[in-house]
Protein backbone atom coordinates (compact mmCIF):
# COMPACT_ATOMS: atom_id res chain seq x y z
CA UNK A 1 0.00 0.00 0.00
CA UNK A 2 1.49 3.31 -1.07
CA UNK A 3 -0.19 5.35 1.71
CA UNK A 4 0.83 3.65 4.94
CA UNK A 5 -1.68 5.69 6.94
CA UNK A 6 -4.45 3.64 5.30
CA UNK A 7 -2.87 0.25 6.04
CA UNK A 8 -5.77 -0.86 8.26
CA UNK A 9 -8.49 -0.20 5.68
CA UNK A 10 -10.93 -3.10 5.93
CA UNK A 11 -9.42 -4.41 9.18
CA UNK A 12 -11.00 -2.11 11.73
CA UNK A 13 -13.96 -4.27 12.80
CA UNK A 14 -11.61 -7.08 13.83
CA UNK A 15 -9.22 -4.54 15.35
CA UNK A 16 -11.89 -3.02 17.60
CA UNK A 17 -13.37 -6.40 18.54
CA UNK A 18 -10.24 -8.46 19.20
CA UNK A 19 -7.28 -6.24 20.13
CA UNK A 20 -6.49 -6.28 23.87
CA UNK A 21 -6.94 -3.48 26.37
CA UNK A 22 -4.07 -2.40 28.64
CA UNK A 23 -3.46 -3.71 32.17
CA UNK A 24 -4.78 -1.50 34.95
CA UNK A 25 -1.45 -1.60 36.77
CA UNK A 26 0.37 -0.05 33.81
CA UNK A 27 -2.30 2.61 33.25
CA UNK A 28 -2.08 3.58 36.93
CA UNK A 29 1.68 4.09 36.51
CA UNK A 30 0.98 6.41 33.58
CA UNK A 31 -1.62 8.35 35.57
CA UNK A 32 0.79 8.81 38.47
CA UNK A 33 3.53 10.08 36.15
CA UNK A 34 1.29 12.68 34.54
CA UNK A 35 -0.08 13.89 37.88
CA UNK A 36 3.40 14.15 39.37
CA UNK A 37 4.43 16.66 36.72
CA UNK A 38 1.37 18.89 36.98
CA UNK A 39 1.81 22.62 37.53
CA UNK A 40 -0.59 25.51 37.98
CA UNK A 41 0.52 26.88 34.61
CA UNK A 42 -0.96 23.95 32.65
CA UNK A 43 -3.91 24.87 30.43
CA UNK A 44 -7.28 24.08 32.00
CA UNK A 45 -8.71 21.62 31.15
CA UNK A 46 -5.69 19.39 30.66
CA UNK A 47 -5.15 18.23 27.06
CA UNK A 48 -4.36 14.53 26.65
CA UNK A 49 -3.31 13.57 23.08
CA UNK A 50 -3.30 9.96 21.87
CA UNK A 51 -1.27 9.80 18.64
CA UNK A 52 -1.99 7.03 16.16
CA UNK A 53 -5.15 6.34 18.12
CA UNK A 54 -6.57 3.76 15.70
CA UNK A 55 -10.03 2.56 16.72
CA UNK A 56 -9.74 4.41 20.02
CA UNK A 57 -8.78 1.61 22.42
CA UNK A 58 -6.11 3.69 24.17
CA UNK A 59 -8.04 6.96 23.73
CA UNK A 60 -11.03 5.60 25.60
CA UNK A 61 -8.67 4.15 28.20
CA UNK A 62 -7.36 7.67 28.85
CA UNK A 63 -10.91 8.94 29.38
CA UNK A 64 -11.60 6.18 31.89
CA UNK A 65 -8.26 6.65 33.62
CA UNK A 66 -8.33 10.43 34.01
CA UNK A 67 -12.07 10.88 34.42
CA UNK A 68 -14.30 13.51 32.82
CA UNK A 69 -12.15 16.59 33.45
CA UNK A 70 -9.42 16.60 30.78
CA UNK A 71 -9.88 17.06 27.04
CA UNK A 72 -8.96 13.75 25.38
CA UNK A 73 -8.10 13.81 21.67
CA UNK A 74 -7.15 10.94 19.38
CA UNK A 75 -4.93 11.79 16.40
CA UNK A 76 -5.50 9.33 13.55
CA UNK A 77 -4.95 9.76 9.78
CA UNK A 78 -6.43 6.38 8.83
CA UNK A 79 -9.94 6.98 7.52
CA UNK A 80 -11.38 3.58 8.47
CA UNK A 81 -9.68 3.64 11.85
CA UNK A 82 -10.95 7.11 12.68
CA UNK A 83 -14.49 6.39 11.45
CA UNK A 84 -14.63 3.25 13.59
CA UNK A 85 -13.37 5.15 16.63
CA UNK A 86 -15.94 7.89 16.16
CA UNK A 87 -18.84 5.43 16.33
CA UNK A 88 -18.12 5.01 20.05
CA UNK A 89 -16.54 8.34 20.95
CA UNK A 90 -17.48 8.13 24.65
CA UNK A 91 -16.50 11.66 25.57
CA UNK A 92 -13.37 11.85 23.40
CA UNK A 93 -12.73 13.53 20.06
CA UNK A 94 -10.65 12.64 17.00
CA UNK A 95 -8.68 14.68 14.50
CA UNK A 96 -7.20 13.76 11.11
CA UNK A 97 -3.46 14.38 11.38
CA UNK A 98 -0.10 12.66 11.23
CA UNK A 99 2.17 12.08 14.21
CA UNK A 100 4.79 14.48 12.93
CA UNK A 101 2.40 17.44 12.44
CA UNK A 102 -0.27 17.69 15.13
CA UNK A 103 -2.62 20.70 15.04
CA UNK A 104 -2.35 21.96 18.62
CA UNK A 105 -0.41 24.92 20.05
CA UNK A 106 3.01 24.89 21.66
CA UNK A 107 3.10 23.85 25.33
CA UNK A 108 -0.61 22.94 25.30
CA UNK A 109 -0.58 19.24 26.30
CA UNK A 110 -0.24 17.50 29.64
CA UNK A 111 0.30 14.14 27.90
CA UNK A 112 1.36 12.96 24.47
CA UNK A 113 0.79 9.20 24.28
CA UNK A 114 1.21 6.71 21.47
CA UNK A 115 0.03 3.12 21.90
CA UNK A 116 0.88 0.32 19.44
CA UNK A 117 1.77 2.90 16.78
CA UNK A 118 5.31 4.26 17.18
CA UNK A 119 6.71 1.93 14.50
CA UNK A 120 4.56 3.75 11.91
CA UNK A 121 6.12 7.16 12.68
CA UNK A 122 9.21 9.10 11.76
CA UNK A 123 10.45 8.75 15.33
CA UNK A 124 12.82 11.76 15.55
CA UNK A 125 10.18 14.02 13.99
CA UNK A 126 7.53 12.68 16.37
CA UNK A 127 9.78 13.27 19.38
CA UNK A 128 10.41 16.86 18.29
CA UNK A 129 6.69 17.41 17.77
CA UNK A 130 5.96 15.97 21.22
CA UNK A 131 8.46 18.31 22.85
CA UNK A 132 6.77 21.22 21.08
CA UNK A 133 3.31 20.16 22.23
CA UNK A 134 4.07 19.36 25.86
CA UNK A 135 3.79 21.92 28.61
CA UNK A 136 6.73 21.95 31.04
CA UNK A 137 6.29 18.95 33.32
CA UNK A 138 4.14 17.13 30.77
CA UNK A 139 4.60 13.47 29.91
CA UNK A 140 5.62 11.74 26.68
CA UNK A 141 4.58 8.08 26.82
CA UNK A 142 4.76 4.98 24.64
CA UNK A 143 2.50 2.06 25.50
CA UNK A 144 2.75 -1.36 23.83
CA UNK A 145 1.21 -4.77 24.38
CA UNK A 146 4.10 -6.94 23.16
CA UNK A 147 3.77 -10.68 22.61
CA UNK A 148 6.47 -12.74 24.35
CA UNK A 149 8.74 -13.25 21.35
CA UNK A 150 11.37 -15.41 23.01
CA UNK A 151 9.71 -17.52 25.69
CA UNK A 152 6.70 -19.09 23.99
CA UNK A 153 6.61 -21.88 21.39
CA UNK A 154 3.12 -20.76 20.41
CA UNK A 155 4.21 -17.16 19.76
CA UNK A 156 7.27 -18.44 17.88
CA UNK A 157 4.94 -20.44 15.62
CA UNK A 158 2.64 -17.42 15.08
CA UNK A 159 5.56 -15.12 14.29
CA UNK A 160 7.09 -17.73 12.00
CA UNK A 161 3.88 -17.76 9.93
CA UNK A 162 4.19 -13.99 9.48
CA UNK A 163 7.89 -14.16 8.68
CA UNK A 164 7.31 -16.82 6.01
CA UNK A 165 4.50 -15.11 4.17
CA UNK A 166 4.43 -11.39 5.05
CA UNK A 167 7.09 -9.80 2.82
CA UNK A 168 9.78 -8.01 4.82
CA UNK A 169 8.29 -8.88 8.20
CA UNK A 170 10.62 -9.27 11.21
CA UNK A 171 9.17 -10.11 14.61
CA UNK A 172 11.53 -7.62 16.28
CA UNK A 173 10.24 -4.69 14.21
CA UNK A 174 9.50 -2.53 17.24
CA UNK A 175 12.34 -3.51 19.54
CA UNK A 176 13.68 0.00 20.11
CA UNK A 177 15.89 1.34 22.89
CA UNK A 178 13.45 4.10 23.71
CA UNK A 179 15.16 5.11 26.94
CA UNK A 180 18.38 5.59 24.99
CA UNK A 181 16.66 7.46 22.18
CA UNK A 182 14.76 9.78 24.51
CA UNK A 183 17.82 10.49 26.63
CA UNK A 184 19.29 12.15 23.55
CA UNK A 185 16.20 14.29 22.80
CA UNK A 186 16.59 17.91 23.81
CA UNK A 187 13.70 18.95 26.03
CA UNK A 188 13.03 15.52 27.60
CA UNK A 189 14.32 14.17 30.89
CA UNK A 190 13.98 11.15 33.13
CA UNK A 191 13.18 8.51 30.52
CA UNK A 192 12.08 5.34 32.32
CA UNK A 193 10.72 1.98 31.16
CA UNK A 194 8.14 -0.12 33.02
CA UNK A 195 6.97 -3.61 32.09
CA UNK A 196 4.16 -5.89 33.19
CA UNK A 197 3.88 -9.55 32.07
CA UNK A 198 0.44 -11.10 31.75
CA UNK A 199 -1.47 -13.77 29.81
CA UNK A 200 -4.55 -13.18 27.68
CA UNK A 201 -6.91 -16.13 27.27
CA UNK A 202 -8.87 -16.35 24.00
CA UNK A 203 -11.11 -18.78 22.19
CA UNK A 204 -9.82 -20.07 18.88
CA UNK A 205 -12.22 -17.75 17.04
CA UNK A 206 -11.04 -14.76 19.07
CA UNK A 207 -7.42 -15.61 18.29
CA UNK A 208 -8.32 -15.84 14.60
CA UNK A 209 -10.03 -12.44 14.74
CA UNK A 210 -7.08 -10.87 16.53
CA UNK A 211 -4.63 -12.30 14.00
CA UNK A 212 -6.71 -11.01 11.08
CA UNK A 213 -6.77 -7.50 12.57
CA UNK A 214 -3.05 -7.12 11.78
CA UNK A 215 -1.81 -5.21 8.77
CA UNK A 216 1.07 -7.72 8.71
CA UNK A 217 -1.38 -10.61 8.47
CA UNK A 218 -3.24 -8.75 5.73
CA UNK A 219 -0.02 -9.09 3.72
CA UNK A 220 -0.19 -12.86 4.31
CA UNK A 221 -3.76 -12.83 2.98
CA UNK A 222 -2.51 -11.12 -0.16
CA UNK A 223 0.14 -13.83 -0.54
CA UNK A 224 -1.91 -16.93 0.28
CA UNK A 225 -5.54 -15.91 -0.05
CA UNK A 226 -7.99 -15.61 2.83
CA UNK A 227 -9.06 -19.24 3.05
CA UNK A 228 -5.53 -20.63 3.32
CA UNK A 229 -4.47 -17.85 5.73
CA UNK A 230 -7.35 -18.66 8.05
CA UNK A 231 -6.39 -22.35 7.90
CA UNK A 232 -2.75 -21.56 8.71
CA UNK A 233 -3.75 -19.38 11.71
CA UNK A 234 -6.11 -22.03 13.05
CA UNK A 235 -3.42 -24.69 12.61
CA UNK A 236 -1.09 -22.66 14.85
CA UNK A 237 -3.76 -22.57 17.55
CA UNK A 238 -4.56 -26.28 17.19
CA UNK A 239 -0.91 -27.33 17.47
CA UNK A 240 -0.48 -25.60 20.82
CA UNK A 241 -3.99 -25.43 22.28
CA UNK A 242 -6.04 -28.41 21.02
CA UNK A 243 -8.60 -27.73 23.76
CA UNK A 244 -9.42 -24.37 22.13
CA UNK A 245 -8.20 -22.27 25.09
CA UNK A 246 -5.54 -20.06 23.51
CA UNK A 247 -3.14 -18.43 25.98
CA UNK A 248 -1.23 -15.46 24.57
CA UNK A 249 1.67 -14.27 26.75
CA UNK A 250 2.22 -10.51 26.73
CA UNK A 251 4.52 -8.02 28.32
CA UNK A 252 3.00 -4.56 28.40
CA UNK A 253 5.70 -1.91 27.97
CA UNK A 254 5.32 1.67 29.19
CA UNK A 255 8.08 4.20 28.55
CA UNK A 256 7.69 7.69 30.00
CA UNK A 257 9.72 10.90 30.01
CA UNK A 258 9.06 14.41 31.19
CA UNK A 259 9.20 17.73 29.34
CA UNK A 260 11.72 19.98 31.06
Amino acid sequence: MSDRTQAFTGLTDNYRAFRPDYPEQVLDTLLDHVRAGATASWPDPWLLIDVGSGTGISTRALRGLFGPGPRVVGVEPGRDMRATAETGADGVEYVDARAEDIPFPDASAALVLTAQALHWFDRPAFYAESVRLLAPGGTLAVLNNNRDLDGSAFVDDHEGLLERYSPGYDRYYRSYDLVGEWSAVQGLTGATEHSHPWVRVLTTDEYLGMALSSSKMAAVVRELGEERTRAEILAVADRHFPDGRVEVPYTTQLVVARRV
